[in-house]
């Protein structure tokens, strides 16, 4: 067949055809916002905006918020998410259509256990399993959790007193990192693996490799071009953790249950989140009514609870850890970071911990409750440092506010990072400034201007549980030192270019208090 002067087979000719229906249906799908009006940040062809995210997810988003307004469009190959920014739209977003977003996008990499954590359930599964979970995050709860976290408060500080011997810097990141990992283990677990003295500790090395993994991933930006080919990959066991490691996770939550269930009515002096779960995991499926909440808006009538399942307890214990350990470690690497180039927000704090909590047994969650200027210094800290400088909600249902339709199935995207260095929100944002956050000014901030944990219902449900642990830690270091910057310090200090901020290393000194 002659076509243009070249003879062409029926083959060629296919593959043309079939380049060409390609090279228009990835255009066709690039033009989702412009057809509806919505700005667009510039994007490349099939890949979308994904490979900018290269030099920093909060960076690119922010520019695309500067250049094109607090709604703009973007795409993740050819599917499209929409990065909102504006106070006014979130709340509605989050808050009072929650019903029309109440989940987030499932990983295309689906991995057990964590296709069955909070995080990854959607509609009612999702609003049973965090009804179960909640009440191990009540104060009652964090009171009795706080004597366990103190207890590995103690090796924090001897591993403190040991790294700064003979003037050398302390890496932060190493030494809160090991006692998170210690409170999370002890506290979500009841293991006690000493990860702060023990670096061979199979808990140790196993946590450290489930977080050895990257968004450029080839398997994860293959599957996210392609998310027709997840049951080939999943099929394939192509997973975003390491097999192993997910492997030994279970294998000891499962140990951990199996010891719980031996130590029958004793089991019940356990006060973590394993052992809270456990307690819903073996009680029988009753009948209760169900009463309009915060999660859902709504009255069903009744409803069946179910118990949890066994691979429902393991995979709450692994995202539990999963989900607490980077963050936590991140924000008290930060807050220690600001704390050593702001000393005189350091000597206020002092001042404050020497007055209300000046030794170890002063310490509690009640004394944590009172501490008025170490939550301003934390608050400010999350605000300049978010340990994830994004979140996401699907809509599940097409919702409309003030001219703005998002249609069911598109992806939103909330840029943490914009927000909180938003300077007609937060004047002068790049100086580190606790007054912020003091209970007159506290008043002022505009709602959905600040989200470090989410909001709504479908917030971070550790919140309460990481906030007490990151102040106890910090309280107790700065009980006996005074955090200072040195020749290894980073200034500024180089970020995660992820989703996580978590810098590499965080090198500071740790200067004895007389």
């Amino acid at each position: 067949m002659e076509l243009l002067g070249f003879d062409l087979s029926v083959t060629w000719l296919l593959v043309i055809g079939l380049v060409l229906v390609s090279v228009w249906y990835d255009w066709w799908c690039h033009q989702y916002f412009q057809r509806r009006g919505i700005p667009v940040a510039d994007y490349i062809p099939f890949f979308g905006n994904i490979l900018q995210f290269r030099h920093g997810v909060q960076f690119t988003w922010t520019e695309y918020v500067k250049k094109h307004g607090r709604v703009v469009g973007m795409y993740d190959f050819r599917r499209p998410v929409l990065i909102i920014n504006d106070p006014d739209i979130l709340k509605n977003v989050l808050v009072k259509n929650f019903s029309s977003f109440h989940n987030r996008r499932i990983s295309p990499l689906g991995q057990k256990p964590l296709n069955r954590g909070l995080t990854q359930l959607v509609n009612e599964e999702w609003k049973e399993i965090r009804n179960v979970i909640t009440p191990s995050f009540s104060a009652s709860k964090m009171r009795l959790m706080s004597e366990t976290i103190n207890e590995c408060c103690d090796t924090l500080v001897a591993s403190f007193s040991k790294a700064q011997e003979g003037g050398r810097a302390a890496d932060c990141r190493v030494l809160f990192g090991a006692f998170t990992m210690d409170a999370i283990a002890r506290c979500g677990f009841g293991l006690k693996v000493d990860s702060q003295q023990n670096k061979d500790d199979p808990f140790v090395k196993n946590a450290k490799n489930a977080f050895d993994f990257s968004l450029f991933n080839p398997a994860f930006l293959i599957v996210s071009a392609f998310p027709a080919l997840s049951p080939i990959f999943a099929y394939l066991k192509f997973d975003m953790f390491d097999p192993e490691v997910m492997k030994f996770f279970m294998n000891v939550t499962e140990a951990a249950c199996n010891m719980r269930k031996q130590e029958g009515q004793d089991a019940s002096k356990h006060i973590d989140l394993l052992q809270l779960m456990l307690n819903a995991h073996e009680d029988e499926e009753h009948e209760e009514e169900d009463t309009p909440t915060a999660e859902s808006g709504q009255n069903k009538g009744t409803a069946h609870r179910r118990p949890l399942s066994t691979v429902d307890v393991m995979a709450q214990a692994v995202t539990f850890f999963l989900a607490g350990y980077e963050t936590t470690n991140t924000l008290l690497c930060f807050t220690a970071y600001l704390l050593a180039t702001n000393q005189d927000t350091q000597e206020k704090l002092h001042a404050e911990i020497d007055n209300l909590a000046p030794t170890r047994d002063n310490l509690g969650y009640d004394v944590i409750a009172k501490m008025e200027y170490l939550d301003m210094v934390i608050n400010e800290s999350l605000r300049m440092y978010p340990p994830a400088v994004a979140f996401e909600r699907m809509c599940n249902e097409t919702f409309s506010y003030e001219g703005l339709t998002i249609e069911k199935g598109i992806n939103v995207m909330v840029s943490l990072w914009t927000l909180h260095y938003d300077e007609e929100f937060w004047p002068n944002p790049t100086k580190f400034d606790p007054e912020r956050f003091s209970p007159e000014n506290k008043a002022s901030i505009k709602p959905c201007t600040y989200m470090p944990f989410g909001f709504g219902p479908r917030n971070c449900i550790g919140m309460r549980f990481a906030l007490l642990e990151a102040k106890m830690a910090l309280v107790r270091v700065l009980q006996q030192y005074r955090f200072d910057v040195c020749s290894e310090t980073e200034i500024p200090p180089k970020l995660g270019k992820a989703i996580f901020l978590a810098p590499k290393i965080m090198k500071l000194s740790a200067v004895p208090r007389n």
